[in-house]
């Protein structure tokens, strides 16, 4: 029978080996540096051996420890390949689609019961994030990205248009008045997401480029920002149809008419790569749900 004491121990040696430094290895290990420092020690007696000789605050393996440690780093290099091998075979059988929180919870995920009453032997995994995902290395099969729609080496299907517009709470208004004019928007603190360009963009369409504001804030999480607008925090530029709940109970407002139509949420994918069954049916499935 395979007899194989102490992998735990193991493993950290292993790795603790790789840095010669036991805070290094906690921090890969996700342990404290003691934990690591008692399963060597557990392993040196197990052993009998001497496997780290510390001096003048530097860690070195002794001969023992260089023997063990290269002979053991092959299969544990192996083993991990093999375990990220069968997530592969399992990412496969599933679509893993990156987006943004805000959209997932807000259009996505609503509708996913419509697709899986349809094909319910098709999997979704759905992986949050804010930046634009590598294809390759994230193991992503299609993104919903937030742009103008200008990635030139993906394939671009416009899912909902931003339409971003001033709204905030009624609660915020009842305090501080309700602005007239555009113009009128310097009295209040303006909530940005990266960065001040959308706003910007929406102050010049509607003729009132330049005008100063109250404060500044920047979230970069849509979520995060909605929530300010729920606790009366200031006002937001923020896509109507994703917040048309609230708008029609009255509890968040939209101020004014004029929408910035440059932005909006796009399905893309590479270019030239070959689409399985399975992708090109929810493709095909979303963009008949589109508005």
């Amino acid at each position: 029978m395979l007899h194989l004491p102490l992998l735990n121990a193991l493993k950290t040696f292993v790795v603790a080996g790789r840095y010669l430094n036991f805070t290094r290895a906690a921090d890969e290990l996700l342990v404290s540096p003691s934990a690591v420092s008692h399963q060597i020690r557990v392993l040196e007696e197990y052993l009998e051996l001497k496997l780290f000789v510390r001096q003048n605050r530097t860690l070195s393996l002794t001969p023992e420890g260089l023997h063990l440690h290269a002979s053991l780093t092959g299969p544990f290099d192996a083993i991990s390949r093999a375990i990220q091998e069968a997530q592969q075979v399992k990412r496969r059988e599933s679509i893993n689609i990156a987006l943004r929180p805000f959209f997932s919870g807000a259009w996505l995920a609503p509708r996913l019961n419509r697709f899986w009453g349809k094909y319910p032997d098709i999997e979704i995994d759905l992986m949050h994030m804010l930046k634009v995902p590598d294809f390759t290395s994230d193991s992503i099969d299609l993104a919903i990205l937030w742009g103008k729609g200008d990635w030139p080496d993906m394939e671009v299907k416009l899912l909902l248009p931003g339409r971003l517009t001033p709204i905030c709470s009624a609660e915020l208004l009842e305090r501080e008045g309700r602005p007239e004019t555009p113009a009128d928007l310097a009295r209040f603190i303006r909530i940005h997401d990266e960065d001040r360009s959308c706003w910007d963009a929406w102050l010049e369409l509607a003729g009132a480029a330049g005008i100063s504001s109250k404060a500044n804030l920047i979230i970069d999480d849509t979520n995060v920002r909605v929530q300010s607008i729920r606790n009366h925090q200031g006002i937001m530029l923020g896509c109507p149809a994703l917040l048309r709940e609230e708008l029609n109970s009255g509890r968040l407002v939209q101020l004014f008419d004029t929408t910035l139509d440059t932005y909006g949420y796009y399905l893309v994918y590479p270019k030239h790569r070959p689409l399985s069954d399975k992708l090109n049916t929810f493709i095909d499935w979303i963009l008949t749900e589109r508005e």
